[in-house]
């Protein structure tokens, strides 16, 4: 595969990075976690100093966990930067949100949690499994907040709209 081409995560690509059921070698794990449907192979390159990363794209893709994107769209994407969590939720609610699910949103805040937490994510990593309504979803990301803002995690923000994207409406 080239390395100009856009790859996304295909939800078994979201369950790997929340599951680690393939176990995967760290390069490629890595490589899965930066895969966000917006960089392309070149980008990632950059980011993981590596040369290989066409052949690690390639092997991701035969297993299923990426898949190429559709070309970006001629106008730049709207950046939303929230001011406050209705905002938020506004932004997430927009058109073109993309796919919404409980397990989705759940997978997306364990990785990010893990990501950005390391060790300290231990207390609410428990609540995130064991989350099965929005509601739960909702109680464990504001304890995700107040470790990330224990820790010093700048961008919660960032997360936070992501998350929000993927949570299902009320209803």
């Amino acid at each position: 595969m080239q390395k100009d081409w856009i790859p996304g995560k295909t939800a078994a690509g979201v369950e790997e990075i929340a599951t680690r059921a393939r176990r995967l070698p760290p390069r490629l794990r890595t490589l899965l976690i930066l895969v966000d449907g917006r960089r392309g192979g070149r980008e990632l390159a950059a980011l993981m100093e590596a040369t290989a990363v066409g052949e690690a794209l390639a092997e991701l893709a035969g297993l299923g966990l990426i898949t190429p994107m559709p070309p970006p769209a001629l106008h730049p994407p709207r950046v939303v930067e929230p001011a406050s969590r209705a905002s938020v939720a506004s932004a997430a609610r927009g058109p073109g949100g993309g796919r919404r699910s409980l397990a989705l949103a759940r997978f997306y805040l364990l990785d990010a949690m893990e990501q950005s937490l390391r060790t300290g994510d231990a207390p609410v990593r428990e609540h995130l499994r064991k989350a099965t309504t929005r509601a739960e979803l909702l109680q464990a990301f504001e304890m995700c907040r107040a470790i990330a803002a224990d820790v010093g995690v700048a961008h919660i923000a960032t997360i936070e709209t992501r998350f929000m994207a993927m949570l299902p409406e009320e209803g």
